[in-house]
């Protein structure tokens, strides 16, 4: 089971739950929520635990226990919080999450040293073209952060900000995603030099429509040959 606590980000306090490795390969892992901040990924974290890693979960501000106000354009800000608290026990720190969390581990490893790469499991490609992809996008957004605001189409603007990285990246999309479409996955893979692109075919938005030990086996095979 893991264990939960409070990491302080700026003026809020993130609720996070904790995987800790019976014996550790001294590598952690922050993983981030998606935009509805439900969490169908604690199977690959607890996987990870195994493993070795030591796993943080965050609920980003405003999300479940989490105190202050939601806030896209600080989920970034949020995740470097956690990786710090992690680097007081490990040496290294991966960020991952799915959907716009996906998204934004891979906004965070480009832009905090403290990450040492990421993987993001179907991310959208930057929230202007979510928007325009997913009909139900803005209204979903909207009910969570408020009006969308030039903040937050360029905190979230993976696209563009994800030139910067240059640290290893994994891409994990399904071909059969109905809220963030497959194409989205492509393009980041195409401006990720050396970034891997894991094609699940038929895969929905959660991968809860097939055999998802081979994809999660896989995430865990390439984190492990990252040196």
């Amino acid at each position: 089971m893991p264990i939960s606590f409070f990491v302080r980000s700026g003026d809020a306090l993130l609720n996070c739950a904790m995987w800790t490795p019976a014996k550790s390969r001294h590598e952690g892992i922050v993983f981030c929520h998606g935009w509805g901040g439900g969490t169908p990924y604690d199977d690959l974290l607890r996987m990870l635990s195994e493993r070795g890693y030591t796993v943080l979960r965050l609920e980003q501000r405003g999300y479940g226990a989490s105190s202050g106000k939601a806030d896209l354009s600080l989920w970034p800000v949020d995740m470097a919080a956690c990786a710090a608290a992690l680097m007081q026990i490990v040496k290294k720190v991966w960020a991952m999450g799915q959907s716009t969390g996906g998204t934004m581990a891979l906004v965070s490893a480009a832009q905090y040293n403290c990450f040492a790469g990421a993987v993001g499991i179907a991310p959208f490609c930057s929230l202007s073209r979510i928007v325009e992809d997913n009909k139900n996008a803005r209204a979903i957004l909207e009910a969570r952060f408020g009006p969308l605001q030039e903040k937050h189409f360029r905190a979230a603007n993976a696209l563009e900000i994800v030139e910067n990285l240059r640290k290893p990246a994994l891409i994990v999309q399904g071909t059969a995603d109905d809220s963030v479409p497959y194409e989205h996955g492509k393009l980041l893979h195409q401006k990720l030099s050396g970034s891997q692109h894991r094609t699940v075919d038929g895969g929905n938005h959660h991968l809860n429509n097939i055999d998802r030990g081979p994809v999660l086996a896989d995430i865990i095979a390439w984190l492990e040959n990252q040196k």
